[in-house]
């Protein structure tokens, strides 16, 4: 459809487009977008621009009482592995998760850790946008039945609320957007 995407692909790969070569690219592009210099980085090496008292504060919010770390560690704050955080209810078959892949009833409501990077500059949030805000995924996790009371199959760390002060649940965002490299927003 694109000639001179065609052309660019043939003048690096010196063939026509395939599946494999289209992945490496991907990839490769993929790798261009890290984000290693943001507040936490900084905080991390000790370096100026770390993080505020509140984002420490939540970074002890999220390695112990959040649960977080659990399923979001480091480097990336992420997990290579599919999670039912509770979403799925079965009413909704159009949306369950790894199970329409794997056809494995073990799979109901599982989709796949995402990275926190950025995470402050990526809304909607979830699987399928249903949180607007940050502030909505925390008081989800501080209390998933308050949003889906009948789910299924949902992950043993979410069996019981959080309980987080307001305070927490501040300081635990504020740790959330020291996640954020700058430079993906300039």
């Amino acid at each position: 459809r694109h000639p001179e995407y065609r052309s660019a692909f043939l003048q690096a790969y010196g063939k026509n487009p395939d599946l494999e070569s289209l992945a490496a690219s991907l990839a490769a592009f993929v790798r261009t977008l890290e984000t290693s210099d943001t507040p936490f980085d900084r905080w991390m090496q000790d370096r100026p621009g770390g993080m505020s008292a509140a984002a420490v504060r939540g970074r002890e919010v999220f390695m112990v009482k959040g649960k977080c770390f659990d399923c979001h560690f480091s480097p990336d704050f992420t997990g290579d592995e599919f999670r039912n955080i509770g979403l799925f209810n079965g009413k909704d078959l159009q949306d369950m998760g790894r199970f329409g892949v794997s056809r494995d009833s073990s799979d109901l409501g599982k989709f796949k850790v995402p990275g926190l990077r950025n995470v402050a500059l990526t809304a909607p949030y979830m699987h399928n946008g249903m949180f607007k805000t940050l502030e909505e995924v925390i008081d989800y996790y501080d209390n998933p039945d308050a949003f889906v009371p009948d789910a299924i199959g949902r992950d043993p760390l979410l069996a019981k609320p959080l309980n987080l002060t307001v305070q927490e649940k501040s300081d635990l965002k504020a740790f959330m957007e020291a996640l954020t490299d700058d430079r993906f927003v300039q």
